[in-house]
């Protein structure tokens, strides 16, 4: 499952309602000046791996408003920290990024692919599984990604919820096999607009 469908799920809806209660619906941050009525956000103080959102201590979860949710990860010098599992606006890739991004993979001057951004309703299961549309613009960019060993960053969006960032990833594998493209376009509701299938491996 990934994180922004657990951020869905209703363990974790339970949790942040627990939290935005015990914080009376109020951003905790002693500097905000946001209105009342802005959107609150349920941050973790701390992330360890391998662990469900909604399995921390309500200690280790607090409330802000998107402002100040955003000013948690902002670098001492000015810049900002990619943090795994946050969502974040598509107007803050560039600032996180150092360049700006495109949707699905983003190429520099050179043509090497810098990050990944894939959305869930033609990609249901990235970052792990990405699949490559038959324009050839963008099965090219899929053919430089196989051939590419650098680990890049990936991003996923689902209907509700900004870009989450997954880690750094690369290709493992690629088929375009038909039988398999077949599976993955039934599954994606994408029948015929699948060029390959990309298989792709997380940093650690």
């Amino acid at each position: 499952m990934s994180y922004s469908r657990k951020l869905r799920d209703a363990r974790w809806q339970r949790v942040r309602l627990k939290v935005m209660e015990r914080d009376a619906w109020r951003c905790q941050a002693s500097d905000c000046r946001s209105p009342e009525n802005t959107m609150l956000h349920v941050h973790h103080k701390q992330y360890f791996p391998q662990r469900d959102p909604w399995d921390y201590p309500l200690e280790n979860l607090i409330t802000y408003c998107e402002k100040c949710h955003e000013a948690q990860h902002v670098k001492p010098d000015g810049g900002w920290s990619l943090v795994e599992g946050e969502f974040y606006r598509w107007s803050e890739l560039p600032n996180l990024l150092g360049f700006e991004p495109r949707g699905y993979l983003s190429q520099d001057a050179d043509g090497v692919v810098r990050c990944g951004c894939f959305r869930l309703d033609y990609n249901p299961d990235a970052p792990d599984i990405v699949l490559p549309g038959t324009q050839t613009f963008i099965a090219d960019q899929a053919r430089v990604f196989i051939k590419q060993r650098e680990f890049v960053p990936v991003f996923v969006k689902g209907e509700d919820f900004g870009w989450e960032y997954c880690g750094n990833y690369r290709v493992e594998a690629a088929t375009n096999n038909s039988v398999e493209i077949g599976i993955h376009a039934e599954r994606s509701k994408r029948d015929g607009t699948i060029a390959m299938i990309l298989f792709l491996e997380k940093e650690h």
